[in-house]
């Protein structure tokens, strides 16, 4: 009975809000953040957002933080919160703590090499990435106390073999992989 009143309540109190009447001369304007339409494929959401490489060791947890981390970054590089002053000192801080190295090309197919350090401090995150023979990468967790390392070669557009290794305090673990992109 208690429900059916305070729906029938919740009813009125809508029905006065449809009658309601607003005097422009003496209201305040409203302030709204400005918003830019962005057309973002669910392909592309999910693909920015979805973590790349899981194994079956990994927890729930560890899957969700990743989906955090990611839906975050995303938000951010689509957002507008990132012109604002509080926005470009957190830009400025991320960007000290990345360093890439362009070391030049050898041989005769001219291949660049190139290195990237990255330290993610919110996520306690260590990345090392190298590409040029090959694409590698040397990744730390401090939060899980785990250290990854991986090489890929790129098969096609959509493929690409994938040699893993990843030492926890519990077990090190080798992973030959098959990466497929749609």
């Amino acid at each position: 009975m208690l429900k059916i009143l305070s729906f029938i309540t919740c009813l009125v109190f809508i029905g006065s809000l449809a009658n309601a009447r607003v005097e422009q001369a003496i209201s305040k304007p409203v302030l709204v953040m400005p918003h830019s339409d962005t057309d973002t494929s669910a392909a592309e959401f999910s693909e920015k957002v979805l973590p790349k490489s899981l194994t079956t060791a990994d927890s729930s947890r560890s899957v969700v933080t990743k989906i955090i981390d990611n839906s975050l970054a995303y938000w951010w590089n689509n957002s507008e919160m990132k012109n604002t002053s509080v926005g470009q000192a957190a830009e400025a801080v991320q960007n000290k703590m990345k360093a890439e190295m362009d070391l030049g090309s050898s041989g005769q197919n001219k291949v660049d090499h190139k290195l990237s350090l990255k330290v993610l401090a919110m996520q306690a995150l260590a990345k090392l990435e190298y590409k040029g023979w090959f694409k590698g990468a040397l990744n730390y967790d401090a939060k899980s106390k785990t250290a990854e390392a991986e090489i890929l070669e790129n098969l096609s557009n959509n493929k690409d073999l994938v040699i893993s290794h990843s030492v926890t305090s519990n077990e090190n673990k080798s992973q030959l992989s098959l990466r497929w992109n749609w």
